[in-house]
């Protein structure tokens, strides 16, 4: 259970801890014990919910979780009541830097004034949005629109590593992947210097004029 993903935990600490000062400011990093209490847990084994839920934290590792486990003497516990503990979620296709609202084709529009600093702190609440609702893991696959290599994601990954921001663990791909003219494609579909002349083995032709 420890190897299937890592417990919802972090997004449990990042609700809980910003209301509990004294909480927050006693809790060591790399040795303090956390403890999360709750209704039920669900450990992703089997379909049945784990009734008296208790996960056992440890610095950044989880060391136990079931039901009505001991509880070591210096821990702190965070009791939850009425909830449900289970495995983070984990999201294959985000764009964290990206605006879902409103008309899609005025975000594009407005994008392009958007310049990369302010596109960095735009997304910060978007990475925060995530990890609260539910998703500890999340798969990147571009920072902005066609054409752009800004490495937004990268930067993002970077701070939430360090601590800086809070949001999901983050696996970034730097450059969106999408079809010949498609949405991550700044050529328009064809290749320029290839026009006027027949091309050879040297150019690459994946793509023609």
């Amino acid at each position: 259970m420890k190897q299937l993903c890592a417990f919802l935990f972090r997004l449990l600490l990042v609700s809980v801890l910003p209301f509990s000062p004294a909480l927050a400011q006693a809790v060591d990093p790399t040795s303090a014990i956390i403890v999360l209490k709750a209704a039920r847990l669900f450990d992703g084994k089997s379909k049945a919910l784990i009734t008296n839920g208790v996960v056992i934290v440890q610095g950044d590792k989880i060391t136990d979780a079931g039901s009505n486990l001991p509880i070591p003497s210096e821990a702190q516990v965070i009791d939850l009541g009425d909830a449900t503990l289970s495995p983070g979620f984990m999201d294959a296709h985000t764009h964290v830097t990206f605006d879902f609202t409103g008309n899609f084709n005025e975000r594009r529009l407005k994008l392009l004034e958007t310049n990369v600093s302010e596109l960095a702190l735009m997304a910060i609440p978007n990475a925060r949005a995530t990890v609260e609702a539910g998703f500890t893991t999340v798969r990147d696959l571009g920072s902005r629109y066609a054409g752009s290599h800004d490495f937004v994601d990268v930067s993002l990954r970077n701070a939430i590593a360090k601590g800086i921001i809070v949001g999901p663990r983050m696996l970034v791909a730097t450059y969106g992947i999408g079809a010949t003219g498609g949405h991550f494609d700044d050529t328009a579909g064809y290749r320029d210097f290839l026009f006027g002349r027949e091309p050879d083995y040297s150019d690459g032709i994946a793509d023609g004029p």
